[in-house]
């Protein structure tokens, strides 16, 4: 899975950290670049993508420019450069920056619906836009709406669903928050996932100290 901005937490707002620490819930360590339509593509996005990872993130978006130039519907360019310009956002804090990063996506998301073959699987597009519409709109309806398509694309990926709690516990809804926090760590049982699992408890106590009785 494509993360830059795990390079960036630490910039992040806390209700970002929170949902930046949930994702990728079976791996702490991203997977590679997924593979675009041709092998020549492969190495530019991998080689764009990996400047924008470090940190060089304009010259990483330069090549990602270059292969959309030649593949506009390229659905994985499209996701690696929406998330390098959420990735530049975290440091500008320009709203162009995060418009653009959302628009990416969402071409990405229409281009894999209109049948190209992307590596990226589907629910994580709509995960990463998840990100991105919260930190577009400070709010949580596009965010939650997101997360509910990437929960019912793959219902057992438990990242989404603990995404999705979080989220919910921020836009007020603790009935479905803990449902999904509950939800989460029945799905992750005991794999080691300390640090999910650490966001997930400390938010259900949370949850619990400020409305006791369950449903």
């Amino acid at each position: 899975m494509i993360h830059p901005a795990r390079t960036v937490i630490d910039r992040l707002p806390l209700s970002l950290v929170l949902l930046v620490v949930a994702v990728g819930a079976c791996s702490d360590a991203p997977g590679p670049v997924p593979t675009p339509a041709s092998p020549q593509e492969l190495a530019e996005v991998s080689d764009a993508f990996d400047e924008c990872v470090r940190g060089d993130i304009e010259v990483g978006l330069a090549g990602l420019d270059a292969v959309i130039d030649q593949s506009p519907r390229d659905p994985d360019a499209l996701v690696a450069r929406g998330l390098c310009r959420w990735a530049r956002w975290s440091t500008s804090g320009q709203e162009s920056d995060a418009r653009d990063a959302y628009r990416d996506l969402s071409d990405a998301i229409d281009a894999v619906d209109d049948g190209a073959q992307a590596g990226t699987p589907l629910d994580q597009i709509y995960s990463h836009r998840a990100f991105v519409a919260q930190s577009l709109d400070q709010a949580w309806v596009r965010a939650i709406e997101d997360l509910d398509r990437a929960v019912e694309i793959a219902p057992r990926e438990p990242s989404h669903v603990l995404d999705r709690g979080v989220a919910r516990a921020y836009a007020g809804d603790t009935t479905a928050a803990r449902a999904d926090l509950d939800r989460f760590l029945t799905l992750v049982g005991d794999t080691l996932l300390p640090n999910q699992k650490r966001v997930a408890r400390a938010l259900l106590d949370d949850l619990e100290s400020a409305s006791p009785a369950r449903p």
